[in-house]
């Protein structure tokens, strides 16, 4: 994997972002975003460390944040 592709990982999770949320973005599919991020598509690299960079960091710890959601069980 090449270093741009590396960075584009790196800066998504640093963000908390999900391949959905980064995809929605770019007007593609999840799946299609997933080849970008594997270096599949390396013509499409630079939009996406665009978008990614572009992207607000996630603070909270719910959907693709790690903490599990639902209702408490009382």
């Amino acid at each position: 994997m090449g270093k741009r592709v590396e960075d584009l990982r790196a800066i998504r999770l640093a963000k908390r972002v999900t391949q959905e949320e980064v995809a929605t973005k770019l007007k593609v599919s999840q799946s299609y975003y997933s080849s970008i991020e594997q270096g599949k598509k390396p013509s499409e690299i630079s939009a996406a460390l665009s978008a990614v960079a572009g992207m607000r960091k996630r603070t909270d710890r719910t959907v693709g944040g790690g903490q599990k959601t639902g209702r408490k069980k009382g």
